[in-house]
């Protein structure tokens, strides 16, 4: 098998190097390639802006090569990585790094390390700065990793991409199942209160069914006026379809909750998101998490007594309405952010407290068996995540 020996990323590297710093033009002959622009570990070439770049010598410099690697080096994404193996005119931006890899190494056998968990645990550990994590490039040389010759190395990464390409189909495959259980779930929705309006039942502006509509606002100081624990601040991430997340759930004190009085949640109210990417996703808070209060990205919907809360949640989330609230009423654009006097303006069907209840049980059974269907899958496909980081442990310790 030959010896594997221990290395650093610099020892194989021609050139560690931070990219071009520059605009975007219309026009041009060079694309240029940002961290924005790889998502899930690929580029959409078409999309990719054109670059201002025009020297010979700055083309030169940052010019892309098949076999680069390029690493996020700062924000969310900071050390993931990416391989070029398409020969597209292009150069790469400033937040970026590339590693130019020796001839010693298989540039895909590198690329390969840097998604297993022991690349990710040197990187972590090289994390500079708390507030916005990066990498810079001297640490990223300092990365240790294992070594074999270049033709176990090449027998490793042809081993890795025929298990990773079954494992990609049978993952293909359920997240194509996933899809289908949820909008399953989604149809379920629809079909009830298609039903209800086969009744010819009257509507109702919600103002006049609730008895409470309205959002709240951020304590002054922000994030860093929070606290380790006290009264809950819910905040848009915790209010998902029909569930409460409750990680990064913020907590602030009782002076700062006083102010926030008249946006005190009670037991049952509807949660309805109000501004920026998940807006109008909507659930009920486990009174667990009370006392809370709201943020001004979140809207509390109180029903009086003629409506049901998880009647009104259904209704809120079922996909027809929901495109409702989120498109304009040309059907094209989606709307950043929902008024109280939209809320307020949302015909609501009038029915009995029975037909509600008879409403919300059959949902609630139909979800069940698809929470069960759907939590399988998503087990399954996390076993497979787990199956390729496993396979990539066993090709760096030399086992597979």
């Amino acid at each position: 098998m030959g010896k594997w020996k221990e290395v650093m990323v610099q020892d194989v590297a021609k050139n560690i190097q931070y990219g071009y710093t520059g605009k975007t033009i219309p026009i041009g002959d060079y694309r240029y390639l940002r961290i924005t622009d790889i998502q899930n570990q690929k580029v959409n070439w078409d999309s990719v802006p054109i670059s201002d770049i025009t020297s010979e010598k700055e083309i030169e410099k940052y010019k892309l090569e098949v076999n680069d690697i390029l690493f996020a080096r700062t924000g969310a994404t900071v050390g993931k990585s990416f391989l070029i193996e398409d020969n597209q005119p292009s150069i790469f931006a400033s937040y970026l790094i590339r590693v130019q890899p020796k001839d010693v190494v298989f540039p895909k056998f590198l690329y390969l390390y840097f998604q297993s968990e022991s690349y990710w645990k040197q990187i972590r550990g090289h994390e500079v700065g708390a507030a916005q994590p990066n990498v810079n490039g001297k640490k990223l040389g300092l990365i240790k990793f294992p070594l074999p010759p270049l033709p176990e190395q090449q027998r490793i990464v042809a081993k890795l991409d025929g298990l990773f390409a079954k494992i990609d189909q049978a993952m293909g495959l359920l997240e194509e199942n996933i899809a289908h259980t949820q909008a399953l779930m989604g149809s379920v929705l629809d079909a009830e209160f298609g039903r209800l309006e086969k009744l010819s039942i009257k509507y109702d502006k919600l103002k006049n069914l609730t008895r409470k509509i309205g959002s709240g606002s951020t304590p002054r100081g922000g994030q860093s006026s929070y606290k380790e624990t006290g009264i809950s601040l819910i905040r848009s991430m915790n209010v998902h379809d029909c569930y409460f997340k409750d990680k990064n759930l913020a907590f602030i004190d009782d002076e700062q909750a006083d102010k926030l009085k008249n946006v005190e949640i009670q037991e049952n109210d509807v949660l309805l998101n109000i501004t920026g990417a998940s807006v109008a996703r909507c659930c009920i808070v486990d009174s667990n998490y009370l006392p809370a209060r709201v943020n001004q990205h979140v809207s509390i919907i109180r029903t009086d007594e003629s409506i049901l809360p998880e009647f009104m949640l259904y209704f809120l989330i079922s996909p027809k309405k929901k495109a409702k609230l989120l498109y304009d009423s040309s059907g094209n654009a989606t709307r950043e952010a929902i008024t109280k006097s939209m809320i307020e303006a949302i015909e609501v069907p009038i029915v009995s407290l029975q037909i509600q209840q008879n409403l919300v049980d059959r949902i609630k059974s139909s979800n069940k068996l698809n929470r069960h269907l759907l939590d399988a899958q998503t087990q399954k496909l996390n076993h497979l995540k787990a199956l390729k980081s496993s396979l990539l442990d066993q090709a760096f310790k030399g086992e597979l």
